[in-house]
């Protein structure tokens, strides 16, 4: 009904009159279409006007058994549509246009549309609380802390960058989101001054991204891509944040060392995900994964499995969870509780936190290239909770070293998702 509001047209769009090249060869009188009359009273009547040519015209079809046909393809949806949905962006709020697949779809011939439907927009929002840290594990080294912020809302849709994040050709729902991260490394001790030679430089970055999700439900897809823009070295602030929480607890030692920490540069990332379901059964998810990321901080690709088991609604059904008004009208569970792990493998291209910066070579120490692992394992288990529009998650990760003669090393995720 929606693809038949948008465009004007009653289903059969068959002309009335069948004209022939060979008993009309020179007539200039127009076909009529029996959708004209549903078009002449439709509140979008000045979009959408078929081409009325002459057959005379008109070039002939190749095929022999055709040729004498008025061909269909005359009859398209006329460009400006576009122009004016984007002016009327209130009154469809539910359209994507920034999706490529959307744009042609409203161009796209009517009676030869070979595109079966278009992107659409989520208008659920999210905010997420995401805090990492190795505390829990009684450690204080390498991937020490980490802080994540994320607004998920369709208004994000018109922010600029969207416009350089991965399309899709499927149908699906897209969700726009910005995030806010701080992540932060120390040495395999911190109490220690001075370079720790063959140990991990201290180093901190900090970036806002912007990301795009596309669920497609249909094909059990999941597609991520995110910007991310910001800056690793002092002025991100990770010193700041770490001297003032251990100065906050009286147990803790002032970190001695940053002043050797990885010098500022620019932090300019692309990164990407894709998930694809290959068992969803009731009580039981297996998904595969790839990612890959390319930039001045993190340069890498890896792919993995990913494992959910207890109650839960589909995985593609939503982005996380839904509020209870929306899961009463979808029929969903208003309640999930899950246990879930995570298992992947990567390739390290470059990683700016051990090698420095790619602009600023000016660090007081880094870890060489060839002291570098290229292969890396990681892994995850966890437990999920939600209830209606809310979610707790905890984490637990386990990472391979990074580094010759660096040490395997772990941490704890606490993450908070709300829906609104």
């Amino acid at each position: 009904m929606l693809f038949f509001f948008i465009s004007g047209c009653t289903p059969d769009e068959q002309p009335e009159v069948e004209f022939y090249r060979d008993e009309h060869p020179s007539t200039d009188i127009p076909i009529h279409y029996r959708g004209e009359i549903a078009r002449r009273i439709h509140p979008l009547t000045q979009l959408i006007i078929p081409e009325h040519l002459p057959l005379s015209k008109i070039d002939p079809i190749p095929d022999p058994d055709l040729s004498g046909y008025f061909p269909k393809k005359v009859i398209r949806r006329n460009p400006d549509i576009l122009f004016s949905l984007k002016r009327l962006q209130n009154q469809f709020p539910d359209l994507d246009l920034n999706e490529p697949l959307s744009q042609r779809f409203l161009i796209a011939y009517i009676e030869h549309e070979p595109y079966a439907s278009m992107i659409t927009l989520s208008q659920e929002r999210y905010f997420q609380l995401q805090l990492d840290n190795d505390i829990f594990n009684y450690t204080d080294r390498y991937y020490t802390n980490g802080i994540r912020l994320a607004l998920i809302s369709p208004a994000l849709r018109h922010n600029p960058l969207s416009k350089l994040l991965i399309p899709y050709w499927n149908q699906g729902i897209n969700y726009y989101g910005i995030t806010l991260v701080q992540d932060m490394y120390t040495p395999s001790t911190t109490k220690i001054g001075g370079i720790i030679e063959g140990d991990r430089p201290y180093a901190a970055y900090l970036y806002i991204g912007s990301s795009k999700i596309t669920n497609d439900a249909l094909h059990r897809v999941r597609l991520l891509s995110e910007i991310q823009i910001g800056i690793i070295g002092p002025s991100s602030l990770g010193e700041y944040v770490q001297r003032t929480f251990h100065n906050a607890v009286p147990t803790n030692n002032e970190p001695l060392g940053w002043e050797f920490q990885i010098q500022d540069d620019l932090l300019l990332n692309y990164f990407t995900r894709i998930e694809k379901s290959i068992v969803s059964i009731p009580g039981l998810d297996l998904l595969v994964h790839g990612s890959g990321s390319i930039g001045t901080v993190y340069t890498n690709i890896g792919a993995g499995t990913y494992i959910r088991s207890g109650w839960f609604n589909s995985y593609f059904m939503n982005l996380f969870f839904s509020k209870r008004s929306l899961n009463r009208l979808r029929c969903a569970r208003n309640i999930q509780f899950y246990f879930f792990a995570d298992f992947s493998g990567k390739a390290i291209g470059y990683d700016a936190t051990l090698q420095g910066g790619i602009f600023n070579r000016t660090s007081p120490y880094t870890i060489s290239a060839d002291k570098i692992n290229r292969l890396m394992f990681a892994g995850s288990a966890g437990i999920a909770f939600s209830y209606g529009g809310f979610q707790l998650k905890g984490e637990q990760f386990l990472l391979s070293p990074e580094f010759e003669n660096g040490w395997w090393h772990k941490w704890l995720s606490v993450g908070l998702t709300f829906s609104f």
